[in-house]
């Protein structure tokens, strides 16, 4: 006897193999049975037309700690096909928080997390996991601990190296996260405060995680000229540590760069014939989005935003920030000189005397308030208290085919809930299944879907998920293949997809007919614990 059987599905069961005909039975929330089972009883019965039927995506890479506080039933995402969001990105985690740091850290983070009316009441893991599971969420989650986070509660967002002590307490402090069940480390080598580690700090904390079978995630440090290096120095710290290296939002920054992928694409699968395992992440999209403050020098914002915003007033300092953008720092990603002025956008602001500016080209920005492009960045952080959220139009659509059509490419969709949203946002996973699959035949519907599926749950290890087999959970998402595609523009983001009918978790139907239902069933996932 089932709970329900689904009848009639085009099965894409998220291995990679070809699709099948079928029905899928679920009891007590998961995958009791796949196959013919038309002699089976059941409780309920769905005829799904033919429609397809995956494991509801995965989105490898997310920043949606806070949003999912705010936004429980993660609609944005729900109605992707997304049942399942993995946390902790780009070195931004929710935790750990320290008392004499913890003001200092969320006030930086707010253009990643967004929602400052959200209250973090939480210490560690453990902590946030709960306020989740007491408040209720719409889909699953995991998460990884992030550098930035964890350097920020041991020494403040400081501009130096690690004490003997200070690097045993962050190693202290990692170890305890991988035994509450987080997934791996990772790191963002182009922000404060991971801007200011070396290989030799990286490498020592993440041997951590490797013991305990986890993975290492990372926003390189530099994505413009340095990218070759930056992933060689991935690499090392994964061969150091013994420990997986998953390459974030794989790509080149800046038309001088473009076609690199080709070769650190190269240095992946090399290293993996050599016996490490590595991995991309990448979404469909030729630009991305963090925070305005990132396109400074290392320097302006060591010791976090009073001080950077004290710094930037000084008119010798931007002549310096000026001397910098002109001439480059080793070992800093120079975006502004690589991708130019006009190719930067102001996606959100907090004050609305400078709303007029959302959606506009830092030039363009310049040239409405008649200030040199320079003069106008500083002024509007100044303004802001360095809350600015920025779009950077960077790389190009051959790289991203390329990424993405690599076998050990997952889909993560790197959204930030903001209130200009990148498309990204809402489209990540229709956009694929419609533009690359269907429109463009850059991949396979099979391949595709293992790539936010199947591959993504092998990675990281997320053993109730990912493929539609007996005993996983019962995490589907019904769409048409036919139909399917994004509808979120940069003018317009917070548009929703065609095509996805239905979205299932553990279960129970979180989205019917396009549309959420309330329900909320999502879970915390936690790495099953491995012997040290």
């Amino acid at each position: 006897m089932f709970d329900l059987i689904l009848e009639d599905a085009n099965i894409i069961d998220g291995s990679g193999r070809p699709a099948f005909r079928g029905c899928i039975g679920i009891r007590d929330g998961s995958i009791a049975s796949v196959g013919d089972l038309a002699a089976e009883t059941a409780a309920g019965r769905v005829d799904i037309h033919g429609l397809a039927v995956a494991p509801g995506f995965i989105d490898s890479h997310t920043h949606s700690e806070i949003s999912l506080l705010a936004r429980p039933g993660a609609e944005p995402k729900a109605r992707q096909g997304v049942t399942t969001e993995i946390l902790g990105n780009c070195g931004f985690s929710a935790f750990p928080l320290a008392a004499g740091s913890r003001d200092a850290y969320i006030n930086y983070a707010q253009p990643i997390f967004g929602h400052p009316q959200i209250d973090w009441d939480w210490p560690d893991w453990d902590g946030y996991a709960a306020r989740l599971a007491r408040d209720g969420i719409g889909v699953n989650v995991a998460t990884l601990i992030g550098h930035g986070a964890l350097r920020s509660a041991v020494m403040g967002l400081e501009s130096r190296a690690p004490s003997g002590d200070e690097l045993e307490r962050m190693k202290a402090l990692v170890a305890a996260a991988m035994k509450s069940g987080v997934f791996g480390l990772s790191t963002g080598l182009a922000y404060v405060p991971g801007i200011y580690s070396d290989t030799d700090e990286l490498a020592e904390l993440v041997s951590i995680v490797g013991s305990h079978g986890g993975l290492y995630a990372t926003h390189v440090r530099d994505q413009v000229d340095g990218l070759v290096a930056s992933v060689e120095e991935a690499l090392e710290i994964g061969r150091r540590a013994h420990t997986p290296v998953l390459i974030s939002h794989h790509k080149a920054v800046g038309s001088r760069n473009f076609g690199k992928v080709e070769l650190t694409l190269g240095m992946l699968d090399a290293a993996r014939s050599h016996g490490l395992a590595t991995y991309s992440d990448m979404y469909p999209y030729i630009a991305g989005m963090s925070t305005m403050t990132s396109v400074l020098p290392p320097w302006v914002l060591a010791g976090g935003l009073p001080a950077m915003l004290a710094r930037i007033a000084d008119p010798a300092v931007r002549q310096r920030i000026a001397r910098d953008i002109d001439t480059g720092l080793a070992g800093w990603e120079n975006r502004i000189n690589a991708v130019g002025w006009g190719n930067i956008v102001i996606t959100t602001v907090n004050t609305d005397g400078n709303r007029d500016l959302e959606g506009l080209t830092l030039a363009d920005a310049a040239a409405q308030r008649g200030k040199p492009h320079l003069d106008l960045l500083l002024d509007l952080l100044l303004e802001e208290g360095g809350k600015v959220g920025r779009i950077t139009r960077g790389s190009c659509d051959e790289d991203m085919v390329r990424v993405l059509q690599h076998e050990h490419t997952m889909i993560g969709s790197d959204a930030i809930d903001a209130d200009k949203a990148h498309p990204r946002q809402y489209g990540t996973f229709p956009r694929v299944l419609g533009e690359m699959v269907r429109e463009r035949r850059l991949l396979s519907l099979e391949t595709a879907v293992h790539k936010m599926t199947g591959l993504t749950a092998r990675t990281f290890g997320l053993t109730d998920v990912g493929l539609i087999e007996a005993g996983r959970r019962a995490d589907l998402v019904v769409f048409d293949p036919a139909l399917i595609k994004d509808a979120a523009t940069y003018a317009e983001p917070r548009c929703f997809p065609a095509g996805i009918e239905a979205v299932m978790v553990g279960g129970v139907w979180s989205v019917r007919d396009g549309r959420l239902t309330g329900q909320l069933n999502g879970r915390v996932l936690r790495k099953r614990a491995h012997a040290v």
